[in-house]
């Protein structure tokens, strides 16, 4: 019964340790995506107001 307990909470450490792995990566992917697509708008804010100057 020791044994059975020993392996499922090393098995249940090691499950909860790769979800929290995972977890952490896609917040930061999601963090990334969102980095770019506000860098992206500014960048195209930026060309509008260039293209507005020139043109008049």
């Amino acid at each position: 019964m020791l044994a059975f307990g020993k392996a499922f909470n090393e098995t249940f450490g090691l499950v909860a340790t790769f979800i929290g792995i995972g977890v952490i990566v896609n917040v930061l992917i999601v963090y990334i995506v969102i980095q770019v697509r506000g860098e992206h708008q500014s960048n195209e804010e930026q060309r509008a107001e260039h293209r507005r100057r020139l043109g008049s």
